[in-house]
């Protein structure tokens, strides 16, 4: 299998000044915001409890990611498919995304995050909504820890997850909790 080669972010946006437009290499309008501008609205939809907008555009990040990869998405090897992921995340001004393997656990990690809101739930839906497109399966991606940790979980457990965090549990103590329910659920 021929592999796919190395995204080159140069020339993803195309700017029409004298038009008054920004696109996307894919031929979509971009518009270039401040993350000022972004905060209050994406505050007002955390207190909203909808994040659908936030989980939609990290979709289409994930989407960006499986075009630059020709589709290829599925057998490209991960450490590529992560690399387009995290160029994607950078170039919409996101932060530095890496992976983090925590036992069988795997955490994303967000360095240079905006501050959109207290809790991190709008980076939150965004990774989510990245992952699950990747994925072809819905992920949830739950923050766990002030620094931009975010665990990749089943979306059925993650207010369990949510709230072990929100009672002080850090990411080890997390996963251990869910290897020890895993376990038992292995073993009953």
């Amino acid at each position: 299998m021929p592999q796919p080669s190395p995204f080159d972010p140069g020339g993803f946006f195309e700017f029409d000044l004298a038009g008054g437009e920004v696109r996307a290499r894919s031929g979509n309008r971009v518009l270039v915001l401040s993350d000022t501008v972004v905060a209050p609205l994406v505050s007002a939809a955390v207190q909203n409890g909808d994040l659908t907008a936030v989980r939609r555009l990290g979709r289409h990040m994930g989407e960006e990611v499986a075009r630059a990869l020709e589709g290829e998405a599925r057998e490209a090897p991960p450490e590529l498919v992560l690399g387009h992921a995290a160029t994607i995340v950078s170039l919409f001004g996101w932060g530095r995304l890496r992976l983090e393997r925590w036992g069988d656990a795997l955490c994303a990690r967000l360095d240079q995050l905006p501050q959109l809101d207290a809790d991190h739930l709008a980076i939150a839906a965004l990774l989510g909504g990245l992952f699950s497109a990747l994925a072809r399966h819905e992920v949830a991606c739950v923050p766990v820890s002030s620094d931009g940790r975010f665990l990749l979980v089943d979306p059925q457990i993650a207010e369990l997850v949510w709230n072990w965090s929100r009672a002080g549990d850090d990411v080890p103590a997390i996963v251990g909790r869910l290897a020890v329910g895993a376990d038992a659920e292995a073993a009953g």
